[in-house]
């Protein structure tokens, strides 16, 4: 991917997982105005926290214009992005696609679920360098956090585009659980393990009819000491770990193909 285009001239997409109306986006698009003036957000209406890269197929997506170069979409994170290239921005495509500010990490195996990294890997799938934002924090405490990011991310954003990335990879940013003082500083990391099990709740509707509540749980696993888990939930590092959408399970691959050979 080319790096070469100035930072003031950079055109740059902003979506969520959150809407349109998430304090995470309004901050976001904060920072990115102080980086360039091209800059446009595209989001969902409504909460799409969960989505993944989920696609709409199957049903019509809406678009309204808020207001001058901002746009809200009946659809998901990944739908956002899609419009945004194909109709909204179709002329001229962003340099760079932001994603968040995510109202919660999104690290380990919990990445899979999380819209705001569908949005980075949707922009990626196209070729478009993209960065997926989080923080750490429960919704009690995330408004006063945000002036860390305000502190760290613009020169984030500044270095990870000073280089060429492989065509595929996303960048995922996480923010601790921490006031700017007690930020410990940034680390490359890699994914952390857990192990993600499902709450189902039965309940019972006003008119009695049933209806079922899922919460999803995790479990950490032992990860290394380089791990997203380790160093942003204990060490309070702000962690960068590039991502690819790749399902491929290389070691599964050639067992596989060892087999099938003996019965070919």
């Amino acid at each position: 991917m080319k790096s070469k285009t100035t930072l003031s001239k950079m055109r740059i997409l902003i979506t969520n997982d959150d809407s349109i109306h998430a304090n995470g986006i309004k901050a976001l698009e904060k920072i990115a105005n102080n980086i360039t003036p091209d800059v446009w957000v595209v989001a969902p209406e409504v909460g799409q926290s969960g989505k993944g890269f989920s696609v709409t197929f199957d049903d019509i997506l809406r678009v309204k214009e808020i207001s001058p170069r901002k746009f809200s979409v009946s659809g998901t994170p990944a739908d956002c992005v899609f419009i945004a290239l194909g109709q909204i921005l179709k002329d001229k495509k962003p340099d760079l696609v932001l994603s968040g500010i995510n109202h919660g990490s999104n690290i380990g195996d919990f990445i899979g679920l999380s819209g705001t990294i569908g949005a980075a890997f949707a922009a990626s799938s196209q070729n478009i360098r993209s960065i997926a934002v989080s923080q750490d924090c429960s919704e009690s405490t995330c408004l006063i956090k945000f002036p860390s990011i305000d502190y760290f991310l613009q020169e984030i954003i500044k270095k990870l585009m000073s280089f060429d990335w492989p065509n595929g990879v996303c960048m995922n940013v996480n923010f601790p659980d921490a006031p700017l003082d007690e930020i410990a500083g940034i680390r490359i990391a890699t994914q952390g393990k857990m192990e993600v099990t499902w709450e189902i709740h039965k309940r019972l509707d006003p008119v009695d009819h049933t209806y079922y509540w899922l919460r999803a749980k995790y479990i950490e696993k032992p990860s290394s000491e380089n791990s997203d888990l380790v160093l942003l939930e204990q060490q309070k590092f702000i962690t960068i770990t590039p991502l690819q959408n790749r399902q491929e399970h290389s070691e599964c691959f050639s067992q596989l193909k060892e087999i099938f050979s003996k019965n070919a």
